[in-house]
């Protein structure tokens, strides 16, 4: 099977002189964060795929992620566009304007880290040069109703976006978050890759929701880690719909006592398409709970990668924790592959962890279809009801309604 390194031999990335140019090209950025790329860019030169078998890209054809075919770097700032929101109790701004007028609220930036789930290569690639994205921070004791969106638009042929996006949401604060990723047009073959870094003080309290309806010629990265303070409590909501080639890896880190992480995924798939997620749950504090679902329902040759592990360090008694995914094949050709499991290393702890494959219930079926119902409504009928427990986690009724009118028009095309 082809690696990263071989198959990137040829690629815009495989000189320092690249490097060298963008990191002049943005000479005005503070000394802090060129070092920070600096060191990223050098940990993506000498990255070094492991001799052994990695479990983290188990039955994931790892060359469908190649940066080989990449021939630019865009930064438009049309890329990344941030609704509009009043509010004095936050601080919601694209990259560059954080760099150049509030430089002192980015800094942390070096200090974060990645789920490092498999793609650390690419990882380190978008620390290294991400150039949009967006940051919001909140208040203390702010509580701010209206959600904030941030549109995220997929570059034309050829091109690459690098993202960093960073959430922090002060003590006994609240917020909510709609993300949407989209293509220009229905044929580009345009890349993205993104991190995103969220953080929540004493008793915050997140709701994010992404959803991701790009075209299926495009290929994407994103690499997402939660860290969770004392009694807080955050839901994450991904919907994936579109995209041909889609790697997401996602930790969630219970830092502080009594926190709470609901993490919901959706992947509806057709065509080539192939959806690989990695997720961890890590309950490094007593008294947490987190609840992983992630459901897949997946047509023609669509494949789909589920791996999860939820891991209790010794300190973390009393904790709840629970994963599941299910997924729903709607022909032979489909193909799920899940890895869930469990790595325990304290006492009194309740986890739990289960995967479950099946086909449409051919009962369900021959009922709607002896009621005159054709097969594809059938079949579009059952799907939108095994996805509804995900997509009403979105506690949005126009965002939920938006949804399904996507997933339906996925089967009369």
């Amino acid at each position: 099977m082809q690696t990263l390194q071989e198959s990137t031999a040829q690629s815009i990335f495989d000189t320092d002189q690249f490097f060298s140019t963008f990191a002049s090209e943005r000479s005005w950025e503070p000394g802090w964060l060129a070092d920070h790329r600096s060191d990223a860019w050098e940990k993506f030169r000498k990255f070094k795929e492991s001799p052994l078998k990695d479990e983290n890209w188990r039955f994931s054809p790892k060359h469908l992620f190649s940066l080989a075919n990449i021939q630019n770097l865009s930064s438009g700032k049309d890329l990344v566009q941030l609704g509009a929101i009043e509010s004095d109790q936050a601080l919601f701004q694209n990259l560059d304007k954080m760099i150049l007028d509030f430089p002192n609220e980015l800094s942390t930036i070096t200090e974060q880290k990645g789920p490092d789930l498999g793609a650390t290569q690419t990882y380190c690639l978008t620390s290294a040069l991400a150039d949009n994205g967006f940051f919001l921070g909140t208040r203390k004791n702010a509580e701010i109703k209206d959600p904030f969106v941030i549109e995220h638009k997929i570059p034309k042929d050829g091109s690459i976006t690098f993202e960093k996006n960073v959430i922090h949401i002060a003590p006994f604060s609240s917020a909510v978050v709609f993300e949407f990723i989209n293509s220009g047009d229905s044929t580009s073959r345009g890349n993205a890759s993104s991190t995103l870094n969220v953080t929540l003080g004493e008793s915050a309290k997140l709701v994010r929701v992404l959803v991701q309806n790009a075209n299926t010629n495009t290929t994407l990265h994103q690499f997402e880690n939660f860290s969770l303070g004392r009694d807080s409590t955050l839901r994450n909501v991904t919907i994936h719909i579109g995209a041909s080639h889609c790697r997401s890896e996602t930790k969630g880190d219970l830092v502080g006592r009594g926190a709470s992480f609901e993490n919901f995924s959706l992947f509806m798939g057709s065509g080539n398409q192939l959806f690989d997620q990695r997720t961890r749950q890590v309950h490094s504090s007593p008294d947490c709970t987190s609840n992983l679902l992630s459901k897949n329902a997946l047509n023609d040759q669509a494949k789909s990668i589920f791996s999860g592990l939820i891991k209790v360090e010794e300190v973390a008694s009393n904790t709840n924790a629970y994963q599941t995914n299910r997924n729903l094949l709607l022909c032979n050709d489909a193909e799920a592959d899940s890895l869930p499991g469990l790595e325990i290393l304290a006492n009194e702890v309740k986890c739990s962890h289960g995967a479950t494959t099946s086909k449409i219930d051919e009962q369900e079926l021959f009922y709607l279809l002896s009621r005159g119902i054709p097969l594809r409504s059938a079949e579009k009928l059952i799907s939108l009801g095994f996805l509804d427990e995900v997509i009403e986690k979105a506690n949005n009724e126009d965002l939920i309604e938006k949804v399904r009118a996507i997933i339906e028009s996925k089967f009369d095309s």
